[in-house]
């Protein structure tokens, strides 16, 4: 309502859309998933035989089966995978892969973000943001910690 109470059809519906526009633009913003189910500052490798591979928006996924159980292994978007060199050719039913990533703080449900996979002859892709480093990089920071062990 314009100043005094009193409803002016030319501002106040104008007010009213823009408003309305502001509320559904927000709503994806709110539903995007976050990465708080996950331990993002300690790294866990997991090593399976691919038995699906989601090619899929908000985000892919990998179900790895690892010593015969079944996991959950979230990637990020369509979008961010194939600036990194991903297609959903990338992975097929049973291809062999190592995952890097964090775990689920939950310790009952197996299941991860995962950061990079390695395949057996040693490349490597990231799954994740382009600033988040690769395996071999991750080692070499880590490295210093172990050796105060």
């Amino acid at each position: 309502l314009s100043p005094g109470g009193t409803f002016r059809y030319d501002g106040d519906v104008l007010r009213l859309r823009e408003l309305a526009l502001l509320s559904l633009a927000a709503g994806p913003l709110a539903a995007h998933h976050s990465t708080a189910p996950f331990d993002m500052t300690h790294f866990t490798e997991v090593h399976g035989k691919v038995v699906q591979f989601r090619w899929q928006n908000p985000h892919s996924y990998i179900d790895l089966e690892v010593d015969g159980k079944l996991w959950l292994l979230e990637a990020e978007s369509l979008n961010l995978l194939t600036r990194n060199g991903w297609t959903k050719d990338t992975l097929k039913p049973g291809d062999e892969i190592t995952c890097t990533g964090g775990r689920a703080k939950d310790p009952s449900l197996r299941a991860m973000k995962c950061f990079i996979v390695t395949f057996p002859d040693g490349h490597q892709m990231k799954a994740t943001p382009l600033n988040v480093p690769t395996k071999s990089e991750l080692e070499k920071q880590l490295a210093p910690a172990k050796r105060g062990k």
